[in-house]
């Protein structure tokens, strides 16, 4: 074979090369984002809104809008004339509110008794309900007020003979509210069994030092759906429900949003907190208020090369931490996915993973960049976070393009070169 013919080989197959190259570098680039899932899971905007089951749609492309709402079956109109016509009903045949705190077990009082300083102590509810007093029979306090509790002590000396009615006067002091086991239930983001009014042996001791008397600040409902790690944005806080025994108490606490009076209900052990759920989501309780987070933990990847360690690739933790309320475009901004040379970075896509707490089902959403700030304003394509979100962000295709070069880069010199050595050395 001729040197020219080898030649004329050689150079074919170099441009055979460059073009498989230069053919997989535009595949390649094609790669900004994940596949496309399954035409099944993606919601058709063309079809009319009556033909669309949200409960089968759990990827929103970057035209799509997401409004977190189930399929509904009656207007909003028509679900708020529903709620209005059952909390009427309820409230109608609801029993008189306790007028004063109510004790639970573990609270702590002090009983004095003039003229009868034998028969007063300090004591506690125990598990069983009863307190102890010096020479008397166990009393049963869980569940009585204060007033209640005074008139059975009162009654008790008076049927064993020991003070003349006339002459007795009972003063109780709360030394302590203690802690307390509720258990909520609806819509909340983390139903189940919570205790509630924790405090330190320090400050115990500091305010028994200081007084004698104590306020159940924490033992309230607001309290009880705080740490159940507060209302879910599907709530319906106009007919929140305390049941106590055989006794159920409707409460509206949509004071706590818009401003107006809000009953004050204190709570005791056992009691249990329903939150009924609407069927829309309401972006109006998105926000910091005594019976929502006042935070949100969200997941942020924002990487244009696979970092080496963890200490490399880790946000700083101000950026995963919003108040509760931000919606995607400033969690992107916060987590450096926007910004940066426009004719490479703006091309640039986000990636919301949530949950949906219509559905509990996870819901995909894409936006590219360029459409997150020109619709902004839009809720459905700039939608709000809610706790434990996950937020990725996948580069330009010039990004992308530029970090295939440098791959290929280091694959194709060192192979070229170990063929020139090859070659010299023949």
């Amino acid at each position: 074979m001729s040197v020219i013919a080898v030649n004329r080989k050689t150079k074919t197959n170099k441009i055979t090369r460059i073009r498989f190259i230069v053919i997989l570098l535009f595949m390649l680039t094609s790669c900004v984002t994940p596949l496309t899932p399954e035409m099944s899971e993606i919601c058709d905007p063309n079809l009319q809104n009556e033909d669309i089951n949200m409960f089968q749609c759990h990827y929103y492309a970057d035209d799509m809008l997401y409004l977190r709402n189930a399929h509904l079956q009656s207007t909003p109109n028509q679900l708020t004339y529903r709620h209005d016509q059952q909390r009427n009903l309820a409230t109608s045949h609801q029993p008189p509110l306790p007028q004063q705190h109510i004790l639970s077990t573990g609270d702590r009082l002090n009983i004095r008794i003039l003229n009868g300083e034998e028969f007063a102590s300090k004591v506690e509810v125990d598990t069983s309900g009863y307190i102890f007093l010096p020479y008397l029979e166990p009393i049963y306090a869980y569940g009585k007020s204060i007033k209640q509790l005074k008139k059975d002590i009162k009654n008790i000396l008076i049927d064993e003979q020991l003070i003349h009615a006339n002459n007795i006067r009972i003063s109780i002091n709360p030394l302590l509210w203690a802690p307390i086991e509720v258990t909520v239930s609806g819509a909340v983001f983390e139903p189940g069994q919570h205790q509630i009014n924790n405090r330190s042996e320090l400050d115990v001791i500091d305010d028994a030092s200081v007084h004698t008397g104590d306020h159940a600040s924490r033992r309230s409902i607001a309290q009880a759906l705080k740490s159940s790690g507060g209302i879910s944005p599907h709530a319906d806080i106009s007919t929140v429900t305390v049941t106590r025994g055989l006794h159920t108490y409707y409460f509206d606490l949509s004071g706590v949003i818009t401003g107006a009076p809000v009953p004050y209900f204190p709570l005791i052990k056992h009691d249990h907190v329903h939150v009924p759920e609407r069927y829309y989501f309401d972006e109006d309780l998105v926000r910091p208020s005594q019976i929502t987070v006042p935070g949100i933990r969200v997941f942020i990847s924002n990487l244009t090369v696979p970092a080496t360690s963890n200490s490399q690739s880790a946000l700083d933790t101000q950026a995963t931490r919003f108040p509760y309320g931000v919606r995607l475009l400033a969690a992107a901004i916060a987590g450096n996915c926007v910004g940066g040379a426009q004719s490479t970075n703006a091309s640039r896509h986000v990636i919301l993973t949530t949950r949906n707490p219509l559905t509990q089902e996870i819901d995909v959403i894409e936006r590219a960049v360029d459409t997150l700030i020109t619709h902004a304003w839009v809720p459905g394509m700039n939608p709000v976070l809610l706790p434990s979100d996950g937020i990725a962000c996948y580069d330009s295709r010039v990004t992308n393009f530029r970090e295939i070069v440098r791959t290929l880069t280091e694959i194709i010199i060192p192979a070229t070169l170990v063929e020139w050595i090859g070659t010299e050395a023949k």
